[in-house]
């Protein structure tokens, strides 16, 4: 018995598409890249925390950080105080 045989791929890809492609797998590549930062010991004046994480999770942390003090801001100026 046979295998079944993949259908070809179509020859209408353009350079454009195999590019994107390309730069998708080194974007994801990239963010799966582990950075470590040293961090301030809440409480202590000298000690020194590291932290690891990857590219993709810094980020994530970045934006929602962004998000809330967004929404904090926002929701300060929409109401009048005292309510």
């Amino acid at each position: 018995m046979s295998a079944p045989v993949a259908a070809p791929v179509s020859a209408s890809t353009s350079q454009d598409g195999k590019l994107a492609k390309a730069s998708d797998k080194t974007a994801s590549d990239a963010d799966q890249a582990v950075r470590c930062r040293t961090v301030r010991v809440t409480g202590s004046l000298v000690k020194k925390g590291k932290v690891c994480k990857t590219l993709a999770q810094w980020r994530q942390m970045t934006e929602s950080g962004n998000e809330l003090a967004r929404r904090l801001v926002e929701d300060g100026t929409s109401r009048p105080s005292g309510q």
